[in-house]
């Protein structure tokens, strides 16, 4: 049989609820590099003020004062670091070096004498996404220079891939992480919050048997979308409840139709001569007798309350042996009882221990071997036994006696309700049934029971 796998509702609601908010982040991530691109916010990749300085420091002069580069290991990282990176540097006396495609309006600027001591600029309106460029004044021996610096073209999609970088880095990852652990932490106790509700309706299910009548699951604290399943399952119990009401009903009126004509055929065969077959006769009435009192036993038991009175198992078990003693006699038994010990007394339902030793009794009877004899033992702390000297019952059969409508292995007689009503009554009694091996050799029967008040 293969094994079903069940999966975990609140890991798999960890994972994703963590891949979510890392998708939502991860697209916010994107549409602020989109935003960089559309808007012209590519100051991000203008040169800093360390380019200035690169820029500055590696200008040397001549003889006739004019300028000229120089190559420093400053300047060389700028230009490692940025393939289109371009330069301009102009003196007092108006004259100029470059180095790199210097777009034309700073070419303009640098030309104009322009009298700005610092700038920074962001693109233009015809080309938003024009690489932006640094201006700044630089005070030296030879005077003052006005050095540009920049990056030629627009935001590509590698620059662009930078950016996304840059924020996944610096921002996505972290809050992923920090959500994450968050999620982590606090799913579950969320979680057991919601389940709380489905942990109960699960533990009222495992009380649910075929004994149980007006069961139902609880509904509070279930969430909503699990509330249809409760209110199928309980309807589906108020069905079940209903169509055995309907048998129950049934059998109580058959039980009772079948007790009149029993009881009349009872009657007659007692007031005719005694012979063996009479005999016969008037214990398969008697087994009828006990049928039809079995069918109705088994539909009152677990409608009625237990009474709560105290009962004297020796006297209970002392007055049934009277009163069954003829019955075992003429289906040729020896009738027996003992009071091996004065036994506890028990709370609990007269008539229905009466019914039980009643029960076994009729069994004995019925699979003794028709010899030996047939004993009522009662003992400390609260326990009766019925046995006989019969072949007995096999270890495997044991626990199945006890089941409704089972029979021991070879047994043709009866329908298995007896010891099905006697295991019902113990339980009722919060006591235990159970099959040993006799002294003689046959069966013994052992009921138990709590004892509950002391022998008087």
């Amino acid at each position: 049989m293969k094994t079903m796998k069940f999966y975990s509702l609140k890991w798999r609601l960890i994972r994703r609820l963590v891949a979510l908010q890392a998708a939502t982040l991860v697209l916010i991530a994107i549409a602020f590099a989109f935003v960089f691109w559309i808007s012209g916010m590519s100051g991000i990749f203008a040169p800093d003020e360390h380019a200035i300085d690169a820029v500055s420091e590696s200008i040397a002069w001549n003889a006739d004062g004019s300028m000229r580069i120089t190559n420093t290991d400053d300047l060389g990282y700028q230009r490692d670091k940025a393939a289109d990176f371009w330069f301009l540097v102009r003196d007092q006396q108006g004259r100029m070096v470059s180095e790199g495609n210097v777009p034309a309006q700073y070419l303009a600027i640098a030309a104009s004498g322009s009298d700005i001591a610092e700038a920074r600029f962001n693109g233009d309106e015809d080309n938003p996404a024009t690489i932006a460029a640094r201006l700044q004044k630089i005070k030296t021996d030879h005077g003052d220079l006005l050095v540009i610096v920049g990056r030629q073209g627009s935001l590509s999609a590698g620059k662009l891939l930078v950016v996304f970088m840059a924020i996944a880095s610096g921002i996505v990852l972290p809050v992923i992480l920090l959500t994450g652990l968050i999620t982590l932490a606090v799913t579950p106790f969320v979680a057991r919050g919601i389940h709380r509700g489905l942990s109960e309706v699960a533990q009222a299910a495992q009380g649910i048997d075929g004994t149980t009548r007006g069961y139902r699951l609880p509904l509070e604290n279930v969430p909503e979308e699990v509330a249809p399943l409760v209110i199928a399952m309980n309807e589906t119990l108020q069905r079940l409840d209903d169509d055995h009401n309907k048998q129950r009903r049934f059998m109580l009126a058959a039980a009772h139709e079948l007790r009149t004509p029993i009881a009349i055929l009872q009657n007659r065969l007692e007031t005719m001569p005694p012979t063996e077959a009479t005999n016969r006769l008037l214990e398969d009435v008697a087994r009828l007798s006990t049928l039809a009192q079995q069918l109705l036993d088994l539909q009152r038991l677990n409608q009625e309350p237990v009474p709560d009175c105290s009962i004297d198992l020796a006297t209970v078990a002392r007055r049934q042996a009277a009163e069954l003693a003829p019955l075992i006699i003429a289906a040729g038994y020896q009738a027996n009882f003992e009071l091996r010990s004065m036994p506890e007394r028990i709370l609990g339902d007269e008539t229905a221990l009466e019914r039980a030793i009643a029960n076994l009794v009729q069994n004995a009877i019925q699979h003794g071997g028709r010899s030996g004899t047939i004993t009522i033992a009662v003992e400390r702390p609260a326990q009766i036994s019925v046995s006989d000297e019969g072949p007995g019952i096999a270890a495997e059969d044991r626990e199945r006696i006890f089941e409704p409508f089972q029979r021991a292995n070879g047994r043709s007689q009866g329908i298995g309700l007896g010891l099905h009503l006697v295991r019902e009554i113990v339980k009722i009694h919060h006591g235990r049934v159970w099959v040993s091996d006799a002294a003689g050799g046959g069966a013994s029967f052992n009921m138990s029971f709590e004892s509950t008040v002391q022998p008087a």
